[in-house]
């Protein structure tokens, strides 16, 4: 026979743990759900107002699974979402989706909402669904905060800062990663016995065919044929069919003529562009490129990793004046 005393004991572990399985399996519980179907439940309240027609609203919302994988954050705090809120539109407010769900807010307001994934996610739904196996219907915990809402001029002020405050973090990861970066291709350029030239940047750069005319200037569309390899020789891009063909990467379904990009307009790479300005028409020139002039830390794998070293053999086919 148990004690009086240890009875209660185990009694009250009991009924805790009953509980904790109730509270835990009961996830409805703690939802409220509007006239639409929309489910949400409240985090944290706000303290700030409601926005008004036309203000802009800046917003971090993470998509997770039921099991808290995360499927899309944009909580980046240097670039939040931006949605121009309306009032005009009720239709589009009372959608159940994630409309209605931003229309609720007030500034601080910390939500999660329960939305389908095909409605929460949008364009984007594809590339999730493949790589997360969700279902066009499999709810996903959609964790909204307001984070303020300002005015276009307010806005542009805050862009400018971000600008800023962006520029500076590069110039740091520079100054850390381009030293490492050119380790690793001088050591490369020696083994290979290869005399490069070099930029204030960091590219490295030999022209193997002399060019005629002038360099490209700002504004001059150019074209380019291409070949994009890593140091370790694995071609991962190319505009020329014979070349896609020996790699065992060619797509029927793309043309493969030179590339065209217009000088100055920051629609390429940073070393790809800084080293076409270097070439002359019908140059031909192979360009080191360091990670921080190419990909940085994002990855394109299987084959660009964060902190790739790149080379690029180019042809200038053609400089265009406007």
């Amino acid at each position: 026979m148990l004690p009086t005393k240890l009875k209660k004991y185990t009694y009250a572990f009991i009924m805790a743990g009953i509980l904790m399985n109730i509270l835990i399996s009961c996830d409805q519980c703690f939802y409220k759900t509007t006239s639409t179907g929309l489910q949400y439940r409240i985090e944290k309240k706000g303290e700030g107002p409601k926005p008004k027609n036309g203000e802009l609203l800046l917003i971090d919302i993470v998509y997770k699974t039921k099991d808290r994988k995360v499927v899309l954050d944009y909580t980046n705090s240097d670039s939040p979402v931006i949605v121009r809120y309306s009032d005009s539109d009720s239709n589009l407010q009372a959608d159940g989706g994630i409309y209605e769900a931003i229309s609720m807010l007030k500034k601080g307001d910390r939500f999660i909402f329960k939305l389908p994934a095909k409605k929460a996610l949008g364009r984007q739904f594809s590339e999730a669904a493949t790589k997360h196996q969700l279902e066009e219907n499999t709810l996903l915990y959609t964790h909204v905060y307001l984070k303020d809402i300002v005015n276009e001029k307010q806005l542009e002020q805050l862009q400018k800062e971000q600008f800023k405050a962006m520029l500076e973090k590069r110039k740091e990861h520079i100054a850390k990663q381009l030293p490492k970066d050119l380790e690793i291709i001088n050591n490369y350029l020696d083994k290979k016995q290869i005399k490069a030239s070099s930029t204030n940047s960091g590219l490295k750069y030999t022209i193997d065919k002399p060019g005629k005319g002038a360099h490209p200037q700002p504004g001059n569309t150019v074209k380019v044929h291409y070949v994009g390899k890593t140091l370790e020789g694995q071609v991962f891009d190319t505009s020329i069919a014979e070349v896609a063909q020996q790699h065992n990467m060619y797509d029927a379904r793309r043309h493969y003529e030179p590339l065209e990009f217009r000088i100055g307009e920051g629609s390429m790479i940073e070393g790809f562009e800084e080293g076409i300005k270097l070439l002359k028409r019908h140059a031909k020139a192979h360009l080191f490129l360091p990670s921080v002039l190419a990909y940085g830390e994002a990855e394109f794998l299987p084959y660009i990793k964060a902190h790739s070293n790149l080379i690029f053999e180019v042809e200038l086919v053609d400089i265009l004046t406007q």
